[in-house]
């Protein structure tokens, strides 16, 4: 049965649910599942180096990475926690977004973050993360960015 979001029907918040659970219990230290996400995020958009202050010749390089990757985990995982209750969660991640724009986030990595997401996701679990796991969680991760890139757009209208 779908609840009329974007096709999240019970069996797609139920792999959502299960995939990030064995996703998350994967290795005690989520910063280390975190690396191939944005790994493949600097390869993709070079250009987001810049927001994180990476510096290749830095050995604290990946400090600001980190960091970011623990803030990145707890709002998928709070937010995978509420996907039966997404009207109390969407302003949260709307305010999200809001504070992205002043960040001087492009919507437009949003796109690409959710494949880099998804790739993460794809090394710690390998064959176990099904196809149909992948289009649930995009599925997800489609949401939680348009609901970001509307608070991102609401404040530029701001501007």
């Amino acid at each position: 049965m779908s609840d009329g979001f974007l096709g999240m029907t019970d069996d797609t918040k139920s792999r959502i649910k299960k995939t990030w659970t064995k996703f998350s219990e994967k290795q005690e230290d989520m910063y280390e599942l975190g690396i191939p996400m944005f790994e493949k995020l600097f390869e993709l958009k070079p250009e987001t180096k810049k927001l994180f202050h990476f510096d290749e010749t830095n050995p604290e390089r990946w400090s600001k990475v980190k960091a970011h990757v623990k803030l990145l985990f707890d709002t998928m995982g709070f937010s995978i926690s509420m996907i039966d209750d997404q009207a109390a969660v969407t302003p949260i991640i709307v305010d999200l977004g809001t504070r992205h724009f002043y960040y001087g986030v492009n919507q437009n990595f949003y796109l690409v973050f959710g494949e880099c997401l998804v790739h993460a996701i794809t090394v710690a679990l390998g064959d176990s993360f099904t196809e149909e796991d992948k289009t649930a969680f995009m599925t997800f991760y489609h949401w939680i960015g348009g609901c970001i890139v509307k608070g991102m757009s609401m404040e530029s209208y701001k501007k």
